[in-house]
This record gives C-alpha cells, sequence and structure tokens, in this order.
C-alpha cells in the first residue's frame, strides 16, 4: 500500500512539475522571464509511509515540516544561492513588502529574506529558530501541538497530554530516537520548553500599539 501511495504521490509532483515548466517556458517564450517573481512553496510535506505513517495531521517530522521554498527573479536576486538557513513561510509576506519598497507591519511575524535573496547576507544567517503550529485543524480531532525547531534541537509538545518529542537534529536527523524521557537531556528539554512558550505568547496578537497619552495599569 505504501509503494502505491508512494507511486501516486509522486506523479503528482511530476505533473506539478511539467505545468510549472509551461509557465516557464511561457515566460521566457515572451520575453517576460527576466522581470517576473517567481516563488515555488509549499504549505506541507507528506510522510509516505516514514516512521510507518502516512498524510499528515498533528505531527511535525521533517518529512512534514521542511517544504520547499524556491525563489526567482534574474533582474533582482542572484543566481545559484542554496540556503540551508531555519525559515518560515511567514518570511514571504515581508519580502515581498520589502521588494516593493513598502514598510512592514510590526504584527508580521515573518523576516524579509531579501538580503539572502540578494547576496547582501550570508545564505546560512535568518532566523535562531522556526516554530510550527496545529491547532484542531481537523473535525473531531480535538489535537494541539506546537514545534519549537533551533539549529540543533527540535521540541514536540501535544499540549494537554504529558508525551512530547525531543530530537537532536544534528546525531538523530531522521528523527528515530525521541529523548523527551531521556535524563540526561531533561535541562535541555527545560529551556527548550521556556523558549517554546517564549516564541508563542511573542507571535500572539496584542492588539494595535498603545498611544503614548495611554493610562496603562
Amino acid at each position: 500500500d505504501i509503494q502505491l501511495v508512494r507511486a501516486a504521490y509522486y506523479a503528482m509532483i511530476e505533473l506539478v512539475d511539467e505545468q510549472i515548466g509551461r509557465v516557464l517556458d511561457l515566460l521566457e517564450e515572451t520575453s517576460q522571464l527576466e522581470r517576473t517573481l517567481i516563488i515555488f512553496n509549499s504549505d506541507h510535506g507528506e510522510m509516505l509511509g516514514d516512521h510507518g505513517l502516512t498524510r499528515k495531521g498533528c505531527r511535525f517530522y521533517e518529512g512534514l515540516v521542511k517544504v520547499p521554498l524556491l525563489w526567482s527573479w534574474p533582474a533582482l536576486l542572484m543566481k545559484g544561492i542554496v540556503s540551508d538557513a531555519l525559515v518560515e513561510l511567514t518570511d514571504i509576506a515581508p519580502t515581498l513588502l520589502e521588494i516593493v519598497g513598502l514598510d512592514i507591519p510590526r504584527q508580521m511575524h515573518g523576516r524579509s529574506l531579501l538580503p539572502i535573496l540578494t547576496g547582501q547576507s550570508p545564505p546560512g544567517d535568518h532566523r535562531e529558530y522556526v516554530r510550527s503550529e496545529y491547532y484542531d485543524a481537523q473535525e473531531h480531532n480535538q489535537a494541539f501541538g506546537t514545534m519549537y525547531r533551533d539549529s540543533r534541537w527540535k521540541l514536540v509538545v501535544y499540549h494537554g497530554h504529558p508525551f512530547g518529542e525531543l530530537y537532536d537534529m544534528e546525531d538523530d536527523p531522521n528523527e528515530f530516537t525521541n529523548l523527551w524521557d531521556d535524563p540526561d537531556v531533561q535541562g535541555v528539554k527545560l529551556q527548550l520548553m521556556k523558549a517554546s512558550l517564549d516564541s508563542t505568547v511573542l507571535a500572539m496578537d496584542i492588539g494595535p500599539p498603545l498611544s503614548p497619552e495611554a493610562n496603562v495599569n
């Protein structure tokens, strides 16, 4: 069954690839490719049998959260840049705003990628961490989970439950060894849980900015 699921998924990828190729060919034929900004990304991945799982859901394995993000605009962006920086899809909107010369609203969670895309910043220098959320997204599925990922560690908290996941992404990039209950890394887990909580609170919408005359109690 897994082989059939993978074959169907690969076929869909091939279909998407072919249709995007048609768009690119037309842009080139009509001399618009040089002045067209192209962004290719996905909202999530697919388990495809990894860890014995299929589809998606309240999971945060790399097969689901590590998605493509490709940029092309020969007139402005540097060619051939490959970045292994931690980025979020929330970074797309502020990047577009900076490209067109508009201010980035303070409440936006994303951070512009333009310095990397134009070669002004090192390709690996962007964020210290990324986060992902799953909040009761499916009917009859009372699941709430968050992921906090830095350059080495990935912490997954399933809210309302005593279990979770902790992976050392340097020593265990395929996420086979869950260190959540490992006594040797409980200090690390505590630090990551504090960082994850901070990042969740700091991402909240706290409303419009207070005026200088506001009386804060």
